[in-house]
């Protein structure tokens, strides 16, 4: 799949003419220096990375780090420029996008949400705003919003070629995510059915080792049972022929034979 292009931020060097203090304007222009700077380097590392090679790669790992740390200068200076006037469009736009290389997404995306939504800015930078807005919901895999945004954007913008080529993007990944957790879904109810299943074999092996064994005691207790009859009735036996041979000897004597036993 075509790598996704962002859209190339631009920092606006402008003089902000609603600015109140000195201090916040000279803020905001070394903010702009210093992100100028980054950019710079982040391209150069960049190259370097696409030529390859061990040298390359280390020059380039540290370009990207002076980069990070001007991205910080820069994003200090842009807070210190909206330190009493804290509504600036442009120093919240520029905020956003040192926030952005810095990888914080979420923070980025609440700079250009301001900055979309005032409505007194002009229709090119709030369609760049809802734009970036729309690539800071995508870092953070949120689909659906990232496609709102984007909307947004052609709406104030409908020939951006970025931003229709991202909303397709953005499409293809949300179709992406809700396949994934319609499978996830798919996945569990199929282990728990699975589980369920298990533990009724289990529970019916449980119920027919409980059942064989009480089959078991109960043809012991049988055996027992038909044992002691026959051992009574040995005993019966004996006694019966046991009281006829000494009926038979006093019957001889002369004597009255005793009745046998009543059983």
């Amino acid at each position: 799949m075509k790598r996704i292009a962002f859209f190339c931020f631009a920092i606006l060097s402008t003089v902000f003419l609603n600015a109140q203090t000195l201090d916040e304007l000279a803020a905001v222009r070394k903010g702009n220096t210093a992100y100028q700077q980054a950019e710079k380097l982040r391209a150069e590392a960049m190259q370097l990375m696409e030529k390859g090679g061990e040298m390359n790669t280390r020059a380039a790992n540290e370009k990207f780090k002076e980069a990070s740390k001007l991205y910080q200068d820069a994003e200090i200076s842009y807070r210190k420029g909206m330190a009493n006037t804290k509504n600036y469009s442009k120093a919240n736009y520029n905020l956003a996008n040192t926030l952005y290389r810095q990888e914080k997404y979420e923070d980025a995306g609440n700079s250009y949400k301001y900055v979309a939504e005032q409505k007194e800015n002009d229709k090119s930078l709030r369609a760049k705003a809802y734009h970036n807005y729309g690539n800071s919901l995508l870092k953070q895999e949120k689909y659906k919003e990232s496609i709102d945004n984007y909307k947004n954007a052609l709406k104030l913008n409908p020939n951006d070629k970025e931003t229709k080529y991202n909303l397709e993007y953005a499409r293809k990944k949300l179709q992406q995510q809700q396949q994934q957790q319609q499978q996830n879904q798919d996945n569990k109810e199929n282990k728990d059915n699975q589980d369920k299943k298990d533990q009724q074999q289990q529970q019916q092996n449980q119920d027919k080792k409980e059942d064989k064994k009480e089959q078991q005691q109960q043809q012991q207790q049988k055996q027992q049972q038909q044992q002691d009859k026959r051992q009574l009735d040995a005993l019966q036996q004996n006694e019966r022929q046991t009281q006829k041979k000494v009926a038979e000897e006093e019957m001889k004597k002369g004597g009255k034979a005793k009745q046998e036993k009543d059983w």
